[in-house]
């Protein structure tokens, strides 16, 4: 991991730094990359990084998607990315279809604005996987 990278860490959560810097020392980076991965996207309403008001709404949706993950043992959720007009989540665990059904139900009483989606990736990155609105729609993956 480069210097850049550690500090870019550092700045988007610089109270788990202590947690970011003993998981690159065990090795523990590459097991979400071995995991099925359920990487919900929403759309943000006021675009950009997002306001103080919505980025506490989805912080309180977070809380809930991580609770309902620990509770069922289906894996973790590992944090977030704000920008672009989006906030992106990252959760994984064994199975994207058991991630999925957890975070349904939950991300369909949030209510995101149009244009929100998941994708359920079945393995690690540039493996198969598929895009669905959080509607229930499915759309084509990009």
């Amino acid at each position: 991991m480069t210097s850049l990278s550690k500090e870019f860490r550092a700045l988007q959560f610089p109270d788990r730094q202590g947690e970011f810097e003993a998981a690159v020392r065990e090795g523990d980076l590459g097991k979400a990359a071995e995991e099925q991965a359920l990487i919900v996207t929403i759309k943000l309403r006021s675009g950009g990084m997002s306001d103080a008001e919505e980025r506490q709404r989805i912080l309180a949706l977070e809380d809930q998607l991580s609770a309902a993950i620990k509770e069922s043992g289906a894996g973790e959720f590992d944090g977030d990315e704000f920008g672009e007009g989006v906030c992106k989540s990252y959760m994984y665990g064994p199975s994207a279809e058991r991630l999925s059904s957890l975070a349904r139900p939950i991300l369909k009483k949030f209510r995101p604005p149009a244009g929100s989606y998941l994708i359920k990736r079945y393995g690690k990155p540039g493996s198969k996987q598929d895009r669905v609105a959080i509607d229930g729609d499915e759309t084509a993956p990009r």
